[in-house]
């Protein structure tokens, strides 16, 4: 049986945002690979961001899912519904 594709997984993110520090590293410690997408520095992400008409950072889409806020439950029940294994330490 093929494996299922997983969803590409990016995160939204300011410079100076304790939570986006805190998504990123779950992420890390996870061994989830995700895009970081700054909208601070990159205009095609702050473009993206404003199209998504959402308001704080971090946000982070799992494919077509978004999630808003450092939420780890949700964000590791929206990991874990979308197909990634989460590697634990």
């Amino acid at each position: 049986m093929p494996k299922k594709k997983l969803p590409r997984v990016a995160i939204y993110t300011r410079r100076n945002c304790p939570n986006c520090r805190q998504a990123k590293t779950v992420m890390k410690q996870w061994g989830i690979p995700f895009q970081e997408l700054d909208i601070e520095k990159n205009q095609r992400a702050a473009k993206e961001f404003s199209r998504l008409r959402m308001r704080a950072v971090p946000l982070i889409k799992i494919g077509e899912r978004v999630l808003q806020g450092y939420d780890v439950r949700r964000l590791k029940t929206l990991l874990s519904d979308s197909g990634f294994q989460l590697r634990r330490n």
